[in-house]
């Protein structure tokens, strides 16, 4: 494979890191300002994947939501290598 194409499978892979970042980034803000009344146990599911069972408390479910705020910063540093992997391989076009 050439230069060219390698980039352009950087970018795609900057792509989907990105929309990961941005649902962890989601998730976390909804579970993090949640003021629901936790009763009994509760689950938490990200993507279909069982995060966390037997939840009970309202503190522990925004203390998960704080995590994927955390966790999120993964993706985004993977976001942003493979964004400057694909600037450094493909060549600009100048007119």
């Amino acid at each position: 494979m050439n230069k060219n194409k390698v980039g352009w499978l950087f970018l795609g892979l900057a792509g989907c890191f990105c929309l990961l970042f941005i649902a962890m980034v989601g998730q976390g803000y909804g579970l993090s300002n949640s003021s629901l009344d936790v009763d009994g146990n509760m689950q938490l599911n990200f993507m279909g994947i069982k995060i966390a069972d037997g939840i009970t408390t309202t503190a522990r479910w925004n203390q998960y939501g704080t995590y994927f705020y955390l966790w999120s910063l993964v993706p985004l540093t993977l976001t942003i290598f493979c964004y400057r992997k694909f600037s450094k391989l493909v060549p600009t076009i100048s007119n």
